[in-house]
């Protein structure tokens, strides 16, 4: 059975979340002609201060 990791900031509220993990999963079930709930998706979800683009914190990015 698939399963989808998705990592970004922690910026996205729940409902947000709720509506990307359906749509995601909908269009892996189709693509791997799977019922929706055969689907995984794990959502990891960083705060600003762990990620870091081109050499600095994106907390520290204006």
């Amino acid at each position: 059975m698939p399963v989808i990791t998705i990592a970004g900031n922690d910026g996205i509220s729940v409902e947000k979340r709720r509506e990307m993990v359906k749509k995601v999963s909908e269009v892996v079930a189709d693509a791997y002609d799977l019922p929706v709930d055969a689907i995984t998706v794990l959502v990891q979800a960083y705060p600003k201060e762990s990620i870091g683009v081109a050499g600095e914190l994106l907390s520290d990015r204006k």
